[in-house]
């Protein structure tokens, strides 16, 4: 006579504990959902198309979401995935987003109108929550630190308007770096142009041929990173260096090194996360560098200039090496080598300007403002045209 075996299969075993495994990770669907109605409650209707988990959880989905605002504008949202504990995500992904019937202040009727912008991707490292927080300073601070975005598009009925390849933010100083790096943004400020009101449209033509050099397409690229190496407590170096690109108008790069003096009991990485940190410390002395390239821009401001004067460029020249030297008996030869440097790149005698500051020892910045037009000297600027 046989008995039956009271154990599980052993197949059942592992799918037993998966189960009892899954049950809070199947909890955090509910959650998930519940957070993100309580975020648009009362700010319009809210339908997310389905939510799903892994197995072993780890990973919270929900898909196919579509919100609707008071104002008539629509955001879908093709995938928002949570992953990590949920409590502390390790990455917040939005997917496939699109935003139509977008409201810009004081913006003109025919630009307003049918406005679509579009993400392909948007990656938030430790977050810090499932959901963003509704306090706009909270936003930034915890859950905007550490963005990276991909295919960005702002399209119009009549084309696109705007486009952005990939943005990627480093704002989280607790590792002693950050950065910003901006890659091929690019706008038609052509279209934007004939969009606007009429009575602004020649002031911005003006300045989209200076920009574009009568393309109106507008391309740049800009990078720039942070770095702070305490040597104490209290004091550190900060490096700084970045790019910014202006197609067929100038390149303007920066270079900073500066040992620093951090008021007591403060914290690098939040003076740095918040912009302050030049505000509140002391000045131990250092190296700020300036870089501009010519690419086109000065050339062609001598020649808007004398065309609003009606001079010859030459004459417009003339007249601004004239006014450099009047600025320079007043504000000392600093002053007048850095207008005479930009006077070069208008007339093609230069291609690059650099000013290099010499920063001082134990100085506040604000004891700068007691006295602006002492700072050349102060700060013992100098200028080289190459």
């Amino acid at each position: 006579m046989r008995f039956p075996n009271p154990a599980p299969p052993r197949r059942a075993l592992p799918l037993a504990f998966a189960l009892l495994a899954s049950a809070p990770a199947f909890a955090d669907t509910e959650r998930l959902e519940s957070d993100l109605r309580a975020l648009v409650a009362e700010q319009g209707e809210l339908v997310i198309g389905y939510l799903s988990t892994s197995l072993l959880g780890g990973e919270t989905r929900a898909e196919e979401l579509r919100f609707e605002g008071p104002d008539g504008e629509t955001l879908w949202i093709d995938r928002y995935v949570v992953k990590g504990d949920y409590e502390r995500p390790d990455s917040v992904t939005l997917e496939g987003i699109r935003v139509e019937g977008i409201r810009l202040e004081d913006a003109p009727q025919e630009l307003e109108a049918s406005l679509v912008l579009g993400v392909a991707r948007i990656v938030l490292d430790d977050p810090g929550s499932a959901v963003p927080p509704r306090d706009d300073e909270a936003l930034a601070e915890e859950w905007l630190d550490v963005m990276t975005l991909t295919e960005l598009s702002l399209e119009h009925p009549e084309g696109m308007l705007a486009s952005l390849a990939s943005l990627d933010l480093d704002g989280d100083f607790e590792d002693g770096q950050g950065g910003l790096a901006l890659e091929a943004l690019a706008v038609d400020l052509d279209r934007l142009i004939t969009l606007s009101p009429e009575e602004e449209r020649t002031r911005l033509r003006m300045a989209s041929n200076v920009l574009t050099d009568g393309s109106g397409q507008l391309h740049l690229d800009a990078g720039f990173d942070a770095r702070w190496e305490p040597e104490d407590e209290q004091t550190g170096r900060l490096f700084s260096d970045g790019e910014l690109t202006l197609r067929d108008a100038l390149v303007m790069a920066i270079d900073l090194e500066s040992l620093l003096a951090l008021p007591e009991g403060a914290e690098v990485a939040s003076l740095l996360a918040d912009g302050t940190l030049l505000e509140e410390a002391a000045l131990g002395g250092g190296r700020f560098e300036l870089r501009l390239a010519e690419r086109g821009l000065f050339a062609r401001l001598a020649t808007l200039g004398a065309t609003m004067e009606g001079i010859s460029k030459a004459q417009y020249l003339e007249q601004a090496r004239t006014q450099a030297e009047g600025f320079g008996m007043m504000f000392g030869p600093q002053v007048r080598d850095l207008l005479n440097g930009l006077v070069d790149l208008m007339a093609g005698g230069a291609e690059e300007l650099v000013v290099t500051l010499d920063l001082p020892a134990e100085e506040r910045l604000e004891s700068f403002a007691e006295d602006p037009l002492a700072l050349p000297e102060r700060f013992a600027m100098q200028v080289e045209t190459r």
